[in-house]
């Protein structure tokens, strides 16, 4: 009569534990779909940043035009599909593309460009390019995370709709400021060549320090 009870008890006790990992997954799923939209419009921003970029190249360069038209439409397709989906392939390519024009901007700031028409040349820091590197480290860093995290949610947006919306209007004003500084940069600058220190500087070839001054000669950022 009394075994009845004691295997009644046994088998409720699992439960309160059972809604507790569940608890704990889905708040997990729920940091990491937050870091997925914003990763993922970090990548739109620097994209739309590089895309003007290209836009506003003077100097008619093959090498800047396919650097920055590549890496700006890359960026914005990686963003839109992240937005999303979002698996692990896709999380690790995103990371290892933009930690490669991450570490490109910071050898052209510092010790020169490794290769290319314009090897050697050591670049000017502005806002645009600043920021732009800015939202690729934060690609760079959240979807390492994510990627070493294993799984990452299927609809990151669709799931934290109140914090897109949030991250869409933040990030989205910051990558406006960033393609508007661009712009502007180009026009006070003439088109390339004779501006001065509102002009472009040269992101990745064009005068930078050794070449024709402050301006940069509208080679990009």
């Amino acid at each position: 009569m009394s075994a009845q009870p004691r295997w009644d008890q046994d088998e409720a006790a699992p439960r309160p534990l059972e809604v507790r990992a569940s608890g704990t997954g889905e708040q997990s799923d729920q940091r990491a779909a937050r870091i997925v939209t914003v990763i993922a419009l970090a990548s739109i921003a620097a994209g739309a940043i590089n895309v003007a970029a290209a836009a506003t190249i003077a100097d008619g360069s093959a090498q800047n035009l396919a650097f920055f038209w590549g890496v700006g439409v890359a960026q914005l397709v990686w963003g839109a599909v992240t937005l999303v989906q979002a698996p692990r392939w896709w999380l690790t390519l995103g990371m290892l593309g933009n930690a490669v024009v991450v570490a490109t901007w910071v050898v052209s700031r510092t010790v020169g460009l490794p290769f290319g028409e314009f090897a050697g040349d050591i670049l000017l820091v502005g806002f645009p390019d600043t920021l732009a590197t800015i939202f690729e480290a934060v690609v760079v860093v959240g979807a390492a995370g994510l990627a070493v995290r294993g799984s990452a949610p299927a609809r990151s947006a669709a799931r934290v709709r109140g914090f897109a919306l949030t991250a869409a209007v933040l990030i989205g004003a910051l990558g406006l400021a960033g393609v508007l500084s661009q712009t502007d940069a180009f026009a006070s600058g003439g088109g390339g060549g004779g501006g001065g220190q509102n002009g472009p500087t040269a992101p990745y070839g064009g005068s930078g320090q050794g070449g024709s001054g402050q301006s940069g000669g509208g080679y990009g950022y």
